[in-house]
């Protein structure tokens, strides 16, 4: 629950970034880069036989899933720009659906109807929210499009993680991923020429970058992993979930933004959607269990 409180401010502090002329890949570089060498001192320290990359990375799901990674940061900080942040939090928490559907497609198994319904619950959830928004008129096509391409992005971290090389090996795969993603955000810094503009950002646009960095990327990650020392993988992914109302939540303590009643019911039928699909497979196959 302390994950998802911290998780939840991502959003306003996104737009407060913005606001001192932060561009969303200066943001990602920074988190990427403070979290990558803290997980990088933790394997030196406990397991340094996974710092070094093997053949195994070479593997196309690997790639794909390093992509993801990438993808998914991106595309929701995007989202977080032009639409509201409740509306850009239901999209991107249809993650699990495109995880089935990935799954469905590299199992080569038929869907049950538990998880067709499951996963119709939470497109139709998708379908009201983004509707809503539309009526209302604070639908934009470039939020719409971040937030789903971050749930889709994260997706495919997620199988390769079940599918690729996380699947005997997670923290190794975690490791290189990450890795790999922080490299990939550097060439692009790089190519952009945004990295020099990084030191006239001011004191108080440097502090939003460290708590982006710490508290919403490696405290609440820490949170997780002590939480599934005493609970199971399903319990810690669905109380996780809260992340949805507390974002809505701090969108509106902080930026002082009300969330579309569309986005209210449509994040609820998503949640719905989630919850049944956990329900139906067992913890350790279980969706939303591989969402961690």
């Amino acid at each position: 629950m302390m994950a998802a409180l911290l998780w939840g401010t991502s959003g306003p502090f996104m737009r407060m970034a913005d606001g001192y002329g932060i561009s969303i890949l200066q943001v990602n570089i920074v988190r990427f880069t403070l979290s990558g060498a803290v997980i990088l001192l933790i394997a030196f320290m406990l397991h340094p036989e996974v710092i070094k990359p093997s053949r195994r990375e070479l593997s196309p799901l690997f790639l794909l899933g390093a992509c993801g990674m990438i993808i998914s940061a991106l595309g929701l900080n995007i989202a977080f720009l032009h639409i509201s942040v409740g509306l850009a939090m239901v999209i991107y928490y249809s993650a699990p659906c495109w995880v089935m559907v990935g799954s469905w497609l590299l199992e080569r198994d038929k869907p049950t109807r538990w998880q067709i319904g499951a996963f119709t619950l939470a497109i139709a959830g998708v379908w009201v929210a983004v509707g809503g928004a539309r009526n209302m008129g604070t639908l934009d096509i470039a939020g719409l499009a971040g937030a789903m391409a971050g749930a889709v992005g994260y997706s495919f971290y997620i199988l390769n993680g079940h599918y690729g090389t996380g699947r005997d090996a997670p923290f190794r795969s975690f490791l290189q991923t990450y890795l790999l993603a922080t490299t990939m955000l550097w060439v692009m810094v790089l190519i952009r020429g945004e990295l020099s503009s990084l030191l006239t950002v001011p004191l108080q646009g440097w502090l939003v970058l460290v708590y982006l960095a710490i508290a919403t990327s490696l405290v609440p990650f820490g949170l997780l992993m002590l939480a599934l020392r005493r609970v199971s993988g399903n319990v810690a992914s669905i109380s996780t979930m809260c992340e949805v109302p507390f974002s809505m939540m701090w969108a509106w303590l902080i930026s002082s933004e009300i969330p579309e009643r569309a986005a209210l019911i449509g994040g609820t039928l998503v949640l719905l959607g989630i919850v049944s699909l956990s329900m139906e497979r067992s913890p350790e196959g279980s969706i939303l269990e591989e969402k961690i």
